[in-house]
């Protein structure tokens, strides 16, 4: 078992899907951007598969005998200076473990059960097909991101959680100002959409639907005492939901074309054999995604991880990376190339592996060079 005290790489946020490269170790000591303590970056797949599933590792640091400040998460909203009061809205159910992790998802799950999404096929498809048609009208030449992924999947994540079709623009408007970053935009536009939220809310209640918001307002209701949602509760996880699901599942739309323009032999073979495409939406979502980098998680006590001693508390800090990991060869074989063929494996998926661990090590807290 090793416990390096040596000085942390200061990451770029393009090299975080490289970070493991050349190290030949399982975790590799970094800073991530936006933050001035070091962690612990889990690359290798059985290291980020062991800390997923080990509940000594939790992602809120309130957890953590004798913690104190608000760990890397913290750092990091303060970097995109993000205001404590508006914190709810990114790290509900995303910071929180056990009963009330499970509390929050219980309520959203019952929105997204397979019988439910398998009945939206039709209008996904229509919802496709009407885009593709106007962007087939104007000429051979458009902007993948904003002139495709991000209009379809605005209207699908929308169908979902019941925003009218008329309100849609501005919904989608709002969440562009908030990731743009821009102090003058971003504030606005969580501004905005909490309260169109909780204006739907207001519709909801008296005149449910067939949709998200219904579905939570319902689920409360029916809830035990202590189960059951807050008003703000709803409002922020139907925040989290429009986020999530519009710039993660648009982008990557888009790194997944690249990819298959990168591979031409492969985009080939899905044009002649339709029937791998379902196969090949898995791989690439293997091999491709938009998070670089999960919630941090925290060892509640020192954990031996990959032959390295994660310690406990604020010293020691440790970060899982799921690119990295379900490309790596002993995973999949050819692991850092797409392959339309493959089958994929048990746990490649990076809907599994988006957490992170994290821990504190035991050398001083300081940017390195």
């Amino acid at each position: 078992m090793t416990d390096p005290a040596v000085a942390p790489l200061e990451l770029t946020h393009v090299q975080i899907d490289e970070a493991s490269h050349g190290h030949g170790v399982p975790l590799v000591r970094v800073t991530l951007p936006g933050t001035t303590t070091p962690v612990w970056l889990a690359t290798r797949y059985d290291v980020v598969k062991a800390a997923l599933g080990d509940t000594r590792f939790v992602r809120d640091l309130a957890r953590v005998p004798g913690a104190q400040g608000g760990g890397v998460g913290a750092e990091l909203l303060d970097d995109a200076g993000l205001p404590p009061e508006y914190r709810q809205y990114l790290e509900i159910l995303v910071m929180v473990d056990g009963p009330e992790h499970t509390r929050l998802r219980t309520h959203v799950m019952r929105a997204f059960a397979p019988r439910r999404i398998s009945a939206l096929r039709p209008r996904i498809e229509r919802i496709v097909q009407d885009v593709t048609g106007e962007l087939a009208a104007k000429g051979d030449q458009f902007d993948l991101l904003s002139a495709f992924a991000y209009p379809v999947m605005t209207d699908v994540i929308c169908e979902i959680i019941g925003v009218d079709a008329a309100d849609r623009p501005k919904v989608s408007g709002w969440i562009r100002d908030y990731e743009s970053g821009e102090p003058d935009r971003f504030l606005p536009g969580i501004d905005h959409l909490a309260e169109y939220i909780g204006e739907l809310l207001d519709l909801r209640g008296p005149a449910p639907r067939e949709d998200l918001v219904s579905d939570l307002l319902r689920s409360s209701a029916a809830a035990s005492e202590g189960q059951r949602l807050t008003r703000q509760e709803m409002i922020a996880l139907v925040f989290l939901l429009i986020n999530t699901g519009i710039a993660p599942p648009a982008f990557f739309i888009t790194d997944a074309v690249l990819t298959l323009l990168d591979h031409p032999q492969e985009a080939a073979r899905l044009r002649a054999e339709r029937d791998l495409l379902p196969r090949a939406v898995q791989e690439l979502l293997r091999h491709v995604s938009a998070v670089r980098v999960g919630a941090t998680l925290y060892a509640t006590e020192d954990v031996q991880l990959g032959g390295v001693l994660v310690r406990q508390g604020r010293a020691s800090r440790a970060v899982c990376s799921p690119p990295t990991a379900t490309r790596e060869p002993s995973t999949t074989p050819r692991g850092s190339t797409s392959h339309a063929r493959r089958r994929a494996g048990p746990g490649t998926s990076p809907t599994g592996t988006a957490r992170t661990a994290a821990s504190a090590p035991r050398s001083p807290t300081s940017r390195p060079r």
